[in-house]
């Protein structure tokens, strides 16, 4: 499984609901997991279905060494503080970064806390699960999930006015728009 890097125009669709748990969904499933573990340089912490061309709301992120499966993921209750009121030095934030966008990197305030219903396969069945995320995992979360709806970090940057990195053998510099 390959993942697809911009400009590809796949990573703009919105991604479109999984209806059941199916065996075919379940390889897809495995081979994201495997192509996500196998990501280096950067090392990945998710991946949504649609980085590696299949139009579905899947996606997984890994939290402290453990990949959670998100299926038809809503988020909701998005806290009205955000990453940059509670870290308020920019020395303090980290960069976002994405598989499909290499070698850029960029600051991006999002909500500080979300919640998010979703499904995940138990034992053969999608579980219905409800979790809050906080602080960095909150943005991770926030970023699988933008991409269900081909929004990409780079988009977020921009809307807000913020500066785009890129990695060059010298280290990181902004990028002109």
């Amino acid at each position: 499984m390959k993942i697809i890097t911009t400009p590809d125009p796949f990573l703009r669709q919105k991604a479109q609901p999984i209806e059941k748990l199916d065996k075919k969904l379940v390889e897809q499933i495995a081979e994201m997991s495997k192509t996500l573990k196998s990501a280096k340089d950067p090392e990945g912490v998710g991946l949504a279905a649609t980085q590696v061309g299949i139009n579905r709301r899947l996606f997984i992120v890994t939290f402290n060494g453990v990949p959670e499966i998100f299926i038809n993921p809503v988020l909701s209750n998005f806290s009205k503080a955000t990453l940059f009121d509670v870290h308020t030095r920019a020395k303090d934030r980290w960069l976002e970064g994405c598989l499909s966008v290499p070698r850029l990197w960029g600051a991006v305030n999002r909500p500080y806390s979300v919640e998010i219903d979703y499904l995940t396969p138990i034992d053969g069945e999608l579980e219905k699960r409800h979790r809050k995320f906080e602080d960095c995992d909150a943005a991770y979360v926030q970023h699988e999930n933008d991409h269900l709806d081909g929004i990409l970090f780079t988009d977020r940057i921009l809307e807000q006015g913020g500066e785009i990195l890129e990695e060059t053998p010298s280290g990181l510099s902004p990028i002109e728009m």
